[in-house]
C-alpha cells in the first residue's frame, strides 16, 4: 500500500505567527470581566401579602369543599386553575398576583388528587366512602352487682337510695299503688269521706 501524499492547505485570513508566542498582534479589545448577578429590587410587601392571601385563601376554601364532599378534589382543582387563570389573564395589578397564585393553589390541589388517585389504584382501594353511623351504640356489658354484705356502709347507703329512688318514680309513672296484705285476701281501701 502506498501513502497518500500529504497536502498542505494554507490558513486563509489569519495571521501566521506562532501559537504561544509572546510578541505578536495584541487583541483588539480587552476582555469585558464577567459581571456580578445583580438582584432585581424585591416586590412592594402588599404584593408579597396579596400573593399568599390568594394560595392560602384558595386552598382552604378547596379543603372546605372537597371535604364537605360538595365537588371531587379534581374538579375543585380544575376549577381554581380556570378561575385563577382567567383572573389573572383579563385583570392587572394587584387582581392579577391574587388570580396567579389562585391558579398555581388549584394546579397544587389537582395534582395531588392525580396522585392520591392513582396510589389507591395501585393499592387495589377504592375511594373510602364515608360508613353509615350506627343508629344505636351497644349496650354497655352489666356489671354484676355485688352482694349485700359486701361493699360497707356507704354503697349500702346508696343502694337504699337508688331503691327508693326507683320507687318514687314507679309511684310518680303508674300512681299509688295499695299493698295487697301478706295472706292474699283484699287490698285495704280507705274511704276518704268517711276519714274526714
Amino acid at each position: 500500500m502506498k501513502k497518500k501524499p500529504h497536502r498542505h492547505h494554507p490558513k486563509r485570513n489569519k495571521p501566521s505567527r506562532p501559537r504561544n508566542a509572546a510578541t505578536g498582534l495584541a487583541p483588539a479589545a480587552p476582555r469585558a470581566r464577567a459581571r456580578s448577578i445583580t438582584r432585581a429590587t424585591p416586590p412592594d410587601w402588599k404584593t408579597i401579602a396579596a400573593a399568599v392571601a390568594g394560595g392560602a385563601g384558595s386552598a382552604a376554601l378547596g379543603g372546605l369543599v372537597v371535604n364537605q364532599q360538595i365537588l371531587s378534589p379534581e374538579a375543585v382543582g380544575i376549577g381554581l386553575m380556570l378561575g385563577g387563570g382567567a383572573t389573572a389573564y383579563f385583570s392587572d395589578g394587584t387582581p392579577r398576583i391574587v388570580g396567579t397564585s389562585i391558579a398555581a393553589a388549584g394546579a397544587g390541589q389537582f395534582a395531588l388528587a392525580l396522585m392520591n388517585k392513582r396510589a389507591l389504584k395501585a393499592h387495589g382501594q377504592a375511594n373510602p366512602s364515608p360508613a353509615p353511623a350506627p343508629a344505636q351504640l351497644p349496650a354497655p356489658p352489666a356489671v354484676p352487682r355485688q352482694s349485700a354484705n359486701t361493699g360497707g356502709m356507704v354503697v349500702d347507703m346508696f343502694r337504699d337510695a337508688a331503691n327508693d329512688l326507683d320507687l318514687v318514680e314507679d309511684e310518680w309513672r303508674y300512681g299509688v299503688r295499695d299493698a295487697m296484705p301478706g295472706d292474699g285476701g283484699e287490698p285495704i281501701v280507705i274511704d276518704l269521706d268517711e276519714a274526714a
